[in-house]
């Protein structure tokens, strides 16, 4: 395994970088569930509101891969090494995708904008368990211990909620 794609998991042919894409999902579940105002929002203005924290995250991820590069291999990066920095980030670029799905059948259906908040926060919590049970089955979790393993993302997720409720109740 070399040093570039020591970073993903191949599942399916697709490689996922399951430490980014957590870590986004977290951040789009926080910053999108304390947003109350989605119901008077375009489609193009809420989805700035997604992207722009999601792009935050992936240039501070870019920087701070490079920065430790520098200083660890005390070396001008490759081009390759410099591609990797940026490539890499589009798995957390990725975390924004569920909800501006969500965001466009909000404007496209009945359903409306009124369940947005709901149903990012839902579809973050069953991704978070997603990850949480490929990452146990991976490390090698069979039977009782893998569903408890998966269950932490569940858990996150709900913690996540959780702070949600409490942020909107002050």
């Amino acid at each position: 395994m070399s040093d570039l794609d020591q970073h993903f998991v191949s599942v399916r042919g697709y490689d996922i970088d399951v430490e980014h894409l957590s870590y986004a999902t977290i951040v789009v579940m926080a910053e999108l569930g304390v947003y109350g105002g989605w119901h008077s929002l375009s489609y193009a203005a809420g989805a700035l509101i997604v992207l722009a924290p999601v792009l935050a995250i992936a240039i501070a991820h870019a920087f701070s891969q490079v920065l430790h590069a520098h200083a660890t291999h005390a070396r001008r990066l490759t081009r390759e090494e410099w591609r990797f920095a940026v490539w890499r980030q589009g798995h957390v670029v990725l975390a924004a995708a569920p909800a501006l799905i969500i965001l466009a059948l909000g404007r496209m259906t009945p359903m409306g904008m009124s369940h947005v908040r709901a149903l990012v926060l839902v579809t973050g919590t069953v991704t978070l368990i997603g990850m949480a049970a490929l990452a146990s089955r991976r490390a090698g979790y069979r039977g009782g211990p893998w569903l408890l393993a998966s269950a932490t993302g569940g858990v996150i997720g709900l913690l996540v909620i959780s702070v949600q409720v409490f942020l909107k109740s002050k």
